[in-house]
């Protein structure tokens, strides 16, 4: 409420002042209305400079305004007299506002001191921030009752903190403006889905420029290297996000490349266009110097060489590309399978599963999978775990599980070799009827493969496994 009064009484009184001041002084420029105007502005930034703004609200205000008609008169052409009469006005209000903010500096000289740093880190080039600069200026104000007083202690540390606030978002504005503006622009193209890593690695460059300039916002070296990492990744999503919006489906990983590999066709492109510039630029020059043909002509050989050395380069480094991509689809088996085994190792506990990869094949090595002492039943309590991996295999695309069945060497190999059937047999069952879309086969092995002693309780515990070798569709 006391903002929304002091802001009605700076209305009226600019609406009084409009009505019944004649207040003006004589210009020192009277025979040219840019003179008179310009002379006007000088005086301006010297109220700036003095932080009249701050100091003498109301007649900085009003000298303002009065500046700007006349700029306004002056660029329309307005009548002289309309011009020059508020110049005049301008002048008159300015230097009662200097000569306020002098009276006052005394008052105010060490809070100016932190608003000063506030705008010279570009607070006005945010409309938000000068709005919120407003506001602090009006309570400052009030506080001193318009710097009739010093500012006490605990009232200046307020202060100091809401104007530092102000030159660190400042800051922060100045030098991540366009970083965020890019980011925003890729998120409300749906990166979070289509790009999520290189979306969240911006993101993290960002927080952490903002952190580090909020702690030194003066001090672009303690920021400047995470600064200008926080532009590449905005520039690389920007990218990446081109990439996949031309070529929808494209993965991430996949439209990361495709940049990475453009960065360096378009650095060898730009060597190209210079070598092209300075091919062009040596021939105009053997045409108007025909004295030192020879000379020319085997500079021009020379570079023309080059030219050709760097076409073949880049011819070389297309087809590097071309079957790069073509490495990428062979590999997207193995970029399945890296997926896969980084879902089982977040989904599973070392105890219950764990997964590697041999050859061309993954296995999943379902470790608890408590069957009943000589009895192929599935317990109750695994049955989620062979949910949860048959779900992880289907992200795959395979074409074949084969479900192995081992045992310990405890008892009759035999009878192992035939518990160990039956337990893949329950196993692929109970797989088939999730109904995962790939084709499943099965092989008991009995005691006949230990991955450790079956002299000790814990070997044995180890040996007694289900492994699922899962092949995938090319």
């Amino acid at each position: 409420m006391k903002k929304i009064n002091r802001v009605l009484c700076y209305g009226l009184a600019l609406i009084l002042f409009g009505c019944a001041s004649s207040q003006k002084v004589e210009l020192a420029s009277t025979d040219s209305l840019q003179a008179a105007v310009a002379e006007v502005a000088r005086l301006m930034k010297a109220a700036d400079i003095e932080q009249a703004e701050l100091l003498s609200f109301k007649e900085y205000r009003k000298g303002s305004d009065y500046l700007r008609k006349a700029q306004r008169g002056l660029s329309a052409n307005y009548q002289a007299d309309y011009i020059s009469e508020n110049a005049a006005q301008g002048k008159a209000q300015l230097q009662e506002a200097l000569k306020n903010a002098q009276n006052r500096t005394a008052n105010a000289i060490r809070i100016l001191d932190a608003r000063k740093s506030a705008l010279d880190a570009g607070l006005k080039n945010s409309p938000a921030l000068v709005d919120a600069l407003v506001d602090v200026d009006d309570d400052v104000r009030d506080e001193t009752d318009n710097f009739a007083r010093p500012l006490e202690p605990v009232e200046f540390s307020e202060f100091q903190k809401q104007y530092f606030s102000l030159e660190v978002e400042a800051v922060q504005f100045r030098e991540l403006d366009a970083v965020k503006k890019a980011i925003q622009k890729a998120s409300t193209e749906d990166a979070k889905r289509l790009a999520p890593k290189s979306l969240r690695t911006a993101l993290l460059d960002v927080s952490e420029a903002e952190n580090l300039i909020a702690q030194s916002p003066r001090d672009p070296k303690i920021y400047q290297v995470i600064l200008d990492l926080a532009v590449e990744s905005s520039v690389f999503l920007t990218d990446v996000m081109d990439v996949i919006l031309d070529a929808p489906g494209t993965p991430e990983d996949i439209a990361s490349k495709i940049v990475e590999q453009n960065r360096k066709l378009e650095a060898l492109s730009k060597n190209v266009g210079n070598l092209e510039q300075n091919l062009k630029t040596t021939q105009s020059t053997l045409t108007e110097t025909e004295g030192s043909l020879k000379q020319k002509e085997s500079a021009l050989k020379q570079q023309d060489e080059e030219l050709k050395s760097t076409r073949s380069n880049l011819l070389e480094t297309e087809s590097a590309l071309i079957l790069r991509n073509e490495e990428l689809e062979k590999t997207s088996t193995q970029v399945r399978f890296q997926r896969a085994m980084d879902q089982a190792v977040e989904e599973f506990s070392d105890e219950e599963a764990s997964v590697y990869q041999q050859g061309s094949k993954l296995i999943f090595r379902l470790k608890k999978i408590n069957f009943a002492s000589g009895s192929a039943a599935i317990p109750a309590e695994s049955k989620p775990m062979l949910s949860k991996m048959n779900d992880i295999i289907k992200t795959i695309g395979a074409e074949l599980v084969a479900v192995e069945g081992h045992t310990d060497s405890v008892g009759a190999a035999d009878l192992n070799k035939s518990l160990s059937t039956k337990r893949a047999i329950a196993v692929a069952n109970y797989l088939a009827a999730l109904a995962g879309g790939y084709k499943i086969g099965y092989v008991g092995y009995g005691e006949s493969r230990p991955i450790a002693s079956n002299e000790t309780r814990e070997g044995r515990a180890i040996n007694r496994r289900v492994d699922l070798v899962v092949t995938a569709r090319k």
